[in-house]
């Protein structure tokens, strides 16, 4: 009877460890490895080299799992055998199948897998050990692995996992609606074309480039923009802002005041053009074809607020969608 218990405890308690191993390493998330490295990164470094190369502990667990179970029925069994005879071996077989499924099975995995973070430290130290003891059984089973793996790809689009991440994390109120759309929204930014968010010509507010200070002194209170594109019977000249119109001269010319802008193509995506405008520090863009036929302006404004979801409005400005605004003034042109 007491080789029966030790080889069923034996079984039951080294299955328990390789499951409860084996959930909290499968749970080990890139973002926690990130911030151990602030925390401990010798730790770090550890669980790095881990998650790097899953498939050494993978093989190291199960191996040793493995072996426990198959030698654990085997001593269980002949023991019941030696002392009750086959009759009951049928019966033995079914217990420590219900004791391994609940005690080695389902028990370690749910608190390794709910317990992850605590058991990190010390699962590292017991993982490598496991690894330094299996070598030979791992690298038979990398050989068999990589034969049968070979000219598989085992690419990860992250981009997709981190939107699904925060999918999950704003059904679970970990984050917000607005947090979970700026986050999927600047992932999403390489997707989205110039062309869907740009302000097209028809609708741009602007001013003529041939127009004087003093001139435009006269129309300031009707202008709700604080930069304006300048234009000369539909050529574009570049933009000039309010503030720097009111500081020259009445008899100064507009034309003179222009500043360049950065020429996209509508097919460009909004992302790239949104980190040239960081590195430039320019607010506006403008949009030109293929043949340099002006088609409109792109602003921070309209990629900031293809991020954010929402309107932004400027320090100077009173109105809040500058293309709503424009729109609309286009339209009551045509109704006349």
């Amino acid at each position: 009877m007491t080789l029966l218990i030790i080889y069923a405890v034996i079984s039951i308690v080294v299955s328990f460890i390789c499951s409860i191993l084996e959930a909290s390493l499968l749970s080990m998330t890139p973002s926690y490895i990130a911030k151990m490295q602030r925390e401990d990164p010798k730790l770090a470094t550890k669980l790095a080299k881990l998650k790097d190369n899953l498939d050494r502990p993978l093989a190291a667990i199960l191996t040793l799992n493995t072996v426990a179970h198959t030698a654990g029925a085997a001593g269980v069994g002949a023991q019941v055998t030696a002392m009750y005879g086959s009759a009951y071996l049928g019966i033995a077989s079914a217990v420590m199948t219900v004791l391994i499924l609940v005690l080695s099975e389902i028990i370690p995995k749910t608190m390794g897998a709910t317990y992850w973070r605590q058991l990190a430290p010390s699962s590292v130290n017991i993982l490598n050990t496991m690894i330094f003891c299996l070598k030979p059984f791992i690298f038979m089973s990398e050989q068999i692995t990589r034969r049968i793996g070979k000219g598989h790809s085992h690419d990860i689009d992250m981009r997709e996992e981190i939107i699904a991440m925060a999918d999950v994390a704003k059904d679970t109120n970990e984050i917000n609606d607005d947090e979970s759309r700026v986050i999927c929204n600047i992932l999403d930014l390489q997707n989205v074309k110039v062309k869907d968010i740009m302000t097209p010509r028809g609708v741009v507010s602007s001013v003529d480039a041939n127009m004087n200070v003093s001139d435009f002194d006269a129309l300031i209170t009707n202008i709700p923009f604080s930069r304006l594109p300048l234009l000369t019977n539909d050529e574009f000249f570049g933009y000039v802002h309010k503030s720097d119109i009111l500081q020259h001269d009445g008899d100064t010319k507009l034309l003179t005041l222009a500043k360049p802008l950065e020429v996209y193509l509508p097919t460009q995506n909004a992302e790239h053009v949104f980190n040239d405008m960081l590195r430039s520090r320019n607010h506006l863009a403008s949009i030109h074809d293929e043949l340099g036929t002006w088609l409109g302006i792109i602003t921070m404004e309209d990629i900031l607020e293809t991020i954010l979801g929402r309107e932004i409005v400027d320090e100077s400005d009173t109105n809040v969608d500058m293309r709503k605004i424009a729109k609309a003034k286009w339209q009551k042109r045509l109704a006349k």
